[in-house]
């Protein structure tokens, strides 16, 4: 009977410890970027009967899974679509502990896939715990477009009919090209992206927490534009072409190379634009003495440009990365224009004039870096340098005819301007980062900038009653601005299960020189201050596919030359503009709050945001001796509420919307005159839908909405934009020719603004020409290999229920746990 109940208790427990469950768990990721691999399907089956599926699950967002199995021995099949599947043996012992498979890599299909339709559709938004992602590979567009249009669909981010973007409603922000701060793109954005290939890019980043790391310039926040470069051995490129019936054409081409243990990526753009005739009016009253000013004229331009950059890298093992990089982009724009004047009042006069203005823009930099990784991933040391050259020159002659009254300058009276300006900048750093271990990590950094701005220039006017022309001393207005500016920072990363933090503290110290000269003083001003610039950012993972995470971050608008510069742009006498030469860093205060989920056929991403400045640099209009001035100054206490709102729906293959866009609630006020304020609403919308239909044939069509912004002084009339294309691909989707037309029904627009200010109101009219037709062409070559890495794959819970077995390509490694 003894015998009997011990076997009976020993059969008991060891049913109990056989039936118990062990949690197995890792991390699937790419072997070539080290990225974690979404939303993989994993099958998982008895050693016994492999071909025959016990449970399948997905990969969360991160790549991380988990599956409670009883002990005994499993195989684990891993699928992701163009990576090779991957077999492991696992054997599970019975244990209170989880069994932790650890990193599981997989590699990319060498075989190249022809025939093959892969009709699942990938995210194109990530959330991140202090950014958003857009994945410009994942947007069927991108063969054909330029990065300006890619823009317009990035959450937070919008681009109006003028070409003019804002980050969160705001243009004051900074950008970035692969992780590195570029003024020549800053400062002439529109152009510069529109001259670059879509197809070229991997990742636009939207950065609106920028952590300690980040320089604290840009009071938006930061948009960083990621290269695509190729992880193995080959090459892939494209060339492309265009033309519009404004009379515009340019053409780009772009390349990327990897053979061993060097790669290249290199893309250059030319085009040739033209702008036909516009007309403008212009009406402003005075109060006290009274006067009407009115004014009328047309306007055409045209210009061009040349833009091209290349990086090289060198790895000569798996520790250390040498990077160099160069671009360039250079423009031109000329502008011709006429006028007519009447005054009426106090100043009574009339006159006729013409101008011919041409203005130079672009910039030059050079970039290198040292990346040393060591035996703990993700730990590293990068020690860099950049150089950049941004000129800024401009110049302008002007007429008068038909001078009658009291005007400013006689009849037959001609003047000229010539401004020489721009900066050079120079920035040494070094960065280190250390993950420690899966929940804390740390990062630190020294940096140092030094900024030389000038500008001069030379004016000269014709002497009517001499016939001769003469240098004009009394409009000297020459500028010398140097900066220096050195900054070090520290941040630290926690991560547990749902929960993500990261806190960060940056100094900067400041010394600056400004030497201004004009014809009555020759002066130097010398300032200097320092700048604590704290963040904060807190996610929590809802669900496998939704996000919430909440932010703080100061930032700082340190002034450039564009605001800067004290040349008098005095082309139209009526109207003169220049900068400020004591204006003073800008501080803002932002918080947000941010809610992301996506799935195959739904995406949405929420923002709602809150920020504040005392000091804003803001620019303001006044009136003396009859003439508007506009210019800058510190001057701006302001806040603002906004959302922000993005859609993306799929709702079968061949349909994909979206909706991007934005309500703001803005208050201004001066605080030098108590009744200088404004505040209102703004509202910015850009959305579009995209046909995949046989025969390799898409066709879309896409708007945007924006009203005017909220300014201290003045208000926009808001104004719409809509566009129509279709693409068609040939010789196996290498060859895409695209034609779209932009505001079809509409052959003008018209914009108006509306100033006013102490004892004067204005108005401005401008009838722009909208209707135009544009035609592309862009062939893509090179390996096939590499480019199938790039296509992902959202797997649903449908497709995680149905039967993926295949052929294994990968190894079958055993794994011991349970210990």
């Amino acid at each position: 009977m003894r015998q009997t109940f011990i076997f009976l208790m020993g059969f008991f427990f060891s049913t109990v410890l056989l039936a118990q469950t062990v949690t197995v768990k890792g991390r699937l990721i790419s072997a070539s970027d080290q990225d974690g691999l979404p939303f993989a399907t994993i099958s998982v089956a008895h050693e016994a009967t492999p071909t025959s599926s016990l449970k399948k699950l997905a990969t969360r967002e991160d790549g991380t899974f988990s599956i409670p199995l009883a002990a005994g021995k499993y195989v684990f099949t891993f699928y992701f679509i163009g990576l090779n599947t991957v077999e492991k043996l696992v054997e599970v012992l019975p244990t209170k502990d989880p069994f932790d498979m650890g990193v599981i890599e997989m590699t990319e299909n060498s075989v190249e896939l022809q025939e093959i339709s892969i009709t699942a559709q990938a995210p194109l938004v990530k959330v991140e715990i202090d950014k958003l992602t857009y994945n410009a590979k994942n947007d069927p567009e991108s063969s054909t477009s330029n990065v300006l249009d890619l823009l317009r669909k990035v959450p937070l981010v919008t681009v109006d009919g003028e070409d003019e973007i804002q980050l969160k409603g705001s243009s004051n922000f900074k950008i970035y090209m692969n992780g590195k701060p570029s003024n020549m793109i800053s400062s002439n954005p529109s152009q510069v992206l529109k001259s670059m290939p879509a197809n070229s890019v991997k990742d636009i980043e939207v950065i609106t927490d920028p952590g300690a790391k980040y320089d604290a310039e840009g009071i938006g926040g930061i948009i960083n534009i990621v290269t695509d470069k190729r992880a193995d051995d080959g090459y892939s490129g494209s060339v492309g072409a265009n033309g519009d019936t404004f009379g515009g054409y340019g053409g780009n081409a772009y390349l990327a190379t990897k053979y061993g243990k060097f790669g290249f990526t290199g893309n250059a753009g030319y085009y040739d634009f033209r702008r036909p005739k516009s007309e403008s009016s212009f009406y402003r009253e005075e109060t006290n003495p009274v006067n009407r000013l009115s004014l009328d004229g047309t306007n055409k331009g045209s210009g061009s440009g040349l833009h091209f950059s290349g990086a090289l890298s060198y790895e000569p093992d798996t520790l250390n990365l040498f990077n160099l990089s160069i671009s360039h982009f250079g423009g031109d724009f000329n502008s011709i224009s006429s006028q007519k004047g009447v005054s009426e009042g106090v100043r009574p006069y009339s006159y006729d004039t013409w101008s011919n203005s041409r203005s130079q823009y672009g910039g030059m930099n050079l970039s290198t870096d040292y990346q040393r990784n060591f035996k703990r991933k993700g730990e590293m040391l990068t020690v860099s340098y950049r150089y950049e050259y941004n000129p800024n020159d401009s110049e302008y002659e002007s007429e008068y005819e038909n001078v009658e009254g009291t005007f400013y300058y006689p009849d037959g009276y001609k003047m000229k301007s010539a401004n020489n300006a721009g900066g050079n900048e120079h920035t040494g750093q070094v960065d280190y980062v250390n993950p420690l271990n899966g929940k804390h990590s740390i990062e630190t950094g020294l940096k140092y900038i030094f900024r030389d701005n000038s500008s001069i220039g030379d004016h000269t006017f014709f002497d009517v009653e001499e016939s001769v022309w003469k240098p004009d001393l009394n409009r000297k207005n020459d500028l010398d601005h140097q900066q220096d500016i050195v900054s070090g920072y520290a941040g630290y990363g926690y991560k547990i299960g749902k929960v993500g933090m990261k806190v960060g503290l940056r100094a900067e110290h400041t010394q600056q020189d400004i030497h201004f000269m004009n014809v009555n003083q020759d002066t130097t001003i010398h300032t200097s201050f320092f700048d604590l610039v704290p963040s904060a950012t807190l996610s929590y993972q809802l669900g496998m596919t939704q996000t919430l995470r909440g932010g703080y971050n100061m930032r700082i608008s340190r002034p450039g030359i564009r605001v800067l510069n004290p040349y008098v742009n005095d082309v139209d006498p009526n109207n003169i503009s220049y900068g400020n030469h004591r204006l003073d860093a800008e501080h803002q205060h932002n918080f947000n709050i941010n809610y992301g989920s996506f799935s195959q056929k739904f995406n949405i991403n929420a923002t709602l945001t809150y920020s504040f400045a005392r000091n804003a640099v803001t620019n303001y209009s006044f009136i003396r001796n009859g003439v508007t001035h506009n210019t800058y100054d510190n001057i701006g206490r302001n806040s603002m509420v906004g959302t922000n709102l993005y859609l993306s729906w799929t709702p079968i293959q061949m349909i994909r919307a979206y909706l991007n866009g934005g309500v703001s609630y803005t208050d201004l006020q001066s605080t030098q005159d108590n009744e200088l304020r404004n505040s209102g609403f703004s509202g910015r919308g850009f959305g579009g839908i995209t046909f995949s239909f046989p025969n390799d044939i898409r066709a879309g069509l896409t708007g945007g909405i924006f009203t005017g912004r909220v300014q201290l002084q003045t208000k926009q009339s808001p104004f719409y934009h809509y566009n129509l294309n279709v693409t068609k691909s040939f010789l196996d989707k290498k060859l895409d020719i695209s034609l779209s037309v932009m505001s079809l029904f509409s052959k003008y627009r018209e914009f108006s603004s509306t100033t006013t200010g102490e004892g004067f109101s204005q108005k401005n009219k401008m009838l722009n020409p909208m209707r135009n037709i544009n035609l592309s062409v862009t062939y893509r070559f090179g390996d096939l290999k590499s480019s199938m890495k790039k296509v992902q794959r959202t797997i649903s819970n449908d497709d995680v229920m149905q039967n993926q077995d295949g052929n294994s390509q990968g190894g079958s490694t055993p794994v011991q746990g349970g210990n």
